[in-house]
């Protein structure tokens, strides 16, 4: 017999719906208690296993499950030698892990293994430890478990520190009615160290592999691939969706907060008891109950994993319901919390620092809702927030309003403090602008240095990818500070100015008001109908160059950011992303149409050709102790997975540029020149993008065949009606190509014959494009030869021109992104 491969995995206990659960917190501390089996300990060969794109082999070694509980096993340790492959079939995964491995896949010897599951993986290793209790390969029958306490030993202290995090998640899975399977193990690789394997259906992309690395002192978790299974859920299985919230909040003297949130959902999946929602790790959960008023389990600021740490914060906590749902079940939830997210930036100067988690609410950015917020707060300190104000009083020493939102928005916000004010009415919207009456301490030591009469200070870099720095910069004598609120009158017209002229590019604004006010530091952020603004947003150029700020820098937060942030208006909050690797489409609306208004706004200056060439250059910028370039640090389709521990900037490296560039690329195919509005086109685009994702989020596979619809036949480089080489090329991909040409001219009767070659390095032999050539003649001015659509490193062409060109000048009018060869 095989009795002990049998005695391996524990008999199976009922499912969730038919045994008696335990209590959930008692649940959770058994699985925290779970140690390695150090009674059955197995000698293995040749074990596999196969996790779609991933397989692990345990060559030789020692392997013991962990003790069962309630009959089930839940996760494995081994010591000996193995080997991970893993090879993703996308190419922008293959892209990224070659950025931290210098090879499109994961190749790994490895000495240790952790495994935790809720899937079949116990079977699966019973199965063969059985099969090879027949016969080993060599012949020799395999030896039974036996006992080997210093092998659990050299585990268990491995796994009590591990177990936390797996604990809740394996909490979903055994309360829940239809589980979903979760396969997780940190192997110890050779060359790697430590990392990470997980395939979990409660994942958008269930395969993930990455690693925690730290760089200039601060932790970072490097994503090297995350991807869908081939036969996996498909849409990820969402558990519920907002309906609504009611947030009260009350705001103390000294600045705690106090919240009472009545959040009503929806249920999306039958058979769940365990949601997941965001709170700020700041707040403290106090109690938190259900439509019947009995106190509902929770889990806060609990063990969270690495990779959830890295993609969502430590603001996660779950909550455990007292029954399964059912789908389309509205769910009533009562939670009370307190604690501090309002900071003093000093000199009366405040701001939330739990900008988007002051309140529980469901996690996404496309959950959206309605919402009614009431406030109570110091009656010395002016408050705004997302939502129509529908009333404000004072009560002795207290203020309260509220505020209700018009539309479903997918997040709130809120400021406050001793502000000055300015409004303004711009076609029914009211603009209304607030600033501090005095600089905040950071800022007021910059202008007013305490022990010198001079002061050096770096800039502050916000929504590019040049390093901010002080080359050239003098130092400036120190001077009385300027006060933020004599910027109100002018910012306040140029925000309403902004409102209308983007009207054309993007339709109405979406909300009858828009408050502005400060926030410290050198960042922006939107909310629906609410601004935060960089105190440097109301400073004059005078003060930012005496605070040390460089140029490119000012012209950021004088001429972009303001406007920016009012894009963000129909590009992050109407319309919102759909994973974090379609948020490169808001930002890149946004920052485009920012420099859209700013090129009306001054028609004689070329506004957006400075900010191009600026932007090519930041992405042609060597990465500090690098060799490569910034647009080498990958696709804009990776999002916040750019911030990496090789660049921890790369998100703003690459997206503000590079996306700003795509966006470009495609209004310019789109124009007409010569018509009426030769810009139709792409605002048409922008405005039915709109409309048919208003109140829901856009996927880039959303994005490419919207532009499809409403494509060129010269936008059609590769046949067909697709524009799939330009995602491929630009959003999937990396590489800025390097142009030269090559010509001859002879005469033909009354006119030219230009033939020559156009010739294309630094990208791909399979990269096109459309490349326009323009030749000049005795009069300097560009006459228009023809395009060339690019094809390998060198692409031939002929042109007949009625002007000997002297000269052939590659795109002049800058519709493509490239270089000089």
């Amino acid at each position: 017999g095989l009795a002990w491969a049998g005695r391996a995995v524990a008999e199976r206990a009922p499912a969730a719906g038919q045994r008696a659960e335990r209590p959930a917190r008692e649940l959770y501390q058994a699985l925290n208690s779970l140690r390695v089996d150090g009674k059955r300990v197995f000698s293995v060969r040749d074990i596999s296993l196969r996790r779609d794109a991933v397989r692990i082999s345990l060559a030789e070694g020692k392997l013991a499950f962990l003790a069962p509980l309630d009959g089930q096993v839940y996760g494995a340790a081994f010591t000996g030698r193995g080997r991970i492959l893993a090879v993703p079939r996308d190419a922008v995964e293959k892209l990224s892990i070659s950025r931290f491995l210098d090879t499109p896949l994961v190749d790994e010897p490895f000495s240790k293994a952790y495994f935790r599951f809720t899937d079949d993986t116990a079977a699966e290793l019973e199965r063969q430890l059985g099969q090879a209790g027949q016969a080993g390969q060599d012949g020799r029958a395999a030896r039974a478990p036996e006992p080997d306490s210093d092998f659990a030993e050299s585990w268990n202290p491995t796994v009590s520190n591990l177990n936390p995090v797996h604990s809740l998640r394996t909490l979903c899975d055994r309360l829940a009615t239809s589980p979903l399977p979760y396969f997780y193990t940190m192997i110890l690789g050779d060359h790697t160290g430590p990392f990470d394997l997980v395939v979990d259906d409660r994942r958008v992309e269930q395969v993930m592999l990455g690693r925690t690395q730290t760089s200039g002192g601060t932790r970072h978790y490097d994503l090297w691939a995350s991807f869908a299974r081939a036969e996996g859920p498909g849409k990820a299985p969402e558990n519920v969706a907002a309906v609504s919230y009611r947030v009260e909040t009350s705001i103390a003297a000294n600045l705690s907060l106090e919240g009472h949130t009545e959040l009503t959902l929806k249920a999306l999946r039958d058979g769940e008891r365990v949601i997941s929602l965001e709170l700020s790790r700041s707040l403290t959960l106090e109690s938190l109950t259900g439509s019947d008023g009995q106190p509902l389990p929770y889990f806060q600021n609990e063990d969270l994993s690495r990779k959830q740490v890295v993609e969502r914060g430590n603001d996660t906590f779950l909550v455990v319901l007292p029954t399964g749902t059912r789908v389309g079940q509205e769910l009533r939830l009562v939670a009370t919390y307190r604690g501090s997210v309002i900071s003093d930036a000093g000199n009366g100067v405040y701001y939330v620092g739990a900008r988007g988690d002051w309140y529980p609410h469901v996690a996404g950015p496309g959950n959206f809702a309605r919402l009614d917020l009431s406030f109570k707060w110091p009656r010395k300190l002016t408050l705004v927030a997302t939502g129509k104000k529908t009333e404000e009083k004072e009560d002795g020493e207290w203020r309260t309003g509220r505020w209700q939102s018009e539309v479903s928005v997918a997040l709130a916000g809120f400021n406050l403090g001793e502000y000055a004010s300015e409004q303004v009415e711009a076609g029914g919207v009211r603009i209304a602008v607030h600033a501090n009456r005095q600089l905040e301490r950071a800022i007021l030591e910059r202008l007013v240095p305490k022990d010198a009469d001079t002061v050096r200070i770096a800039g502050m870099g916000w929504g590019h990818s040049g390093a901010a720095n002080t080359a050239g910069a003098a130092p400036v004598p120190a001077m009385a500070p300027p006060n933020p609120a004599g910027a109100l009158k002018l910012l306040a017209r140029n925000v309403a100015e902004s409102v209308h002229k983007m009207e054309r590019w993007n339709g109405p604004f979406p909300y009858h008001q828009l408050e502005i006010s400060p926030i410290p530091g050198s960042f922006a952020q939107g909310w629906p109908g609410l601004l935060y603004l960089s105190t440097m947003a109301f400073l004059p150029p005078e003060a930012e160059r005496r605070a040390g700020v460089a140029q490119r820098d000012q012209d950021s937060f004088q001429e972009l950011m303001p406007y920016h942030e009012v894009a963000h208006q129909w590009w992050g909050n109407v319309v919102t992303w759909s994973s974090y690797r379609d948020e490169w489409i808001e930002e890149s609306l946004a920052n485009y149409c920012a420099l859209l208004y700013l090129e009306e706004r001054k028609p004689g200056e070329h506004v957006l050709s400075p900010w191009l060439e600026n932007y090519r250059n930041d992405l042609l910028g060597k990465i500090p102790e690098h060799e490569r370039i910034y647009d080498d640090a990958g696709p804009l389709a990776l999002g916040q997975r750019l911030d990496s521990s090789l660049i921890p900037d790369g998100f703003a490296h690459v997206i503000y540029p590079k996306g700003t560039w795509v966006m470009h690329m495609l209004r310019m195919m789109l124009r007409a020149p010569g018509s009426k509005d030769p810009d139709a086109g792409f605002a048409g685009l922008l405005r039915s993008l709109i409309e048919q994702h208003r109140e829901s989020s856009l996927s880039t596979a959303e994005f490419q065949r919207a532009i499809e619809r409403v494509m060129t036949p010269e936008m059609a480089l590769e046949g067909g009606h697709s524009m799939e080489w330009f995602f491929d090329q630009w959003v999937r991909g990396t590489g800025i190509p390097r142009y030269a040409v090559q010509f001859t001219v002879k005469p033909q009767g009354d006119s030219f014959v230009v033939r020559g070659t156009l010739q294309q390095s630094a990208v791909a032999e399979s990269f096109v494009a459309r490349v326009p050539l323009y030749a000049t003649g005795a009069s300097g001015k560009p006459v228009f030869l023809g395009a060339v659509v690019t094809g390998g490193e060198s692409t031939p062409f002929h042109f007949t021109a009625r002007v000997k060109p002297k000269r052939i000048v590659i795109d002049p009018n800058e519709t493509l992104l490239w270089r000089e060869k």
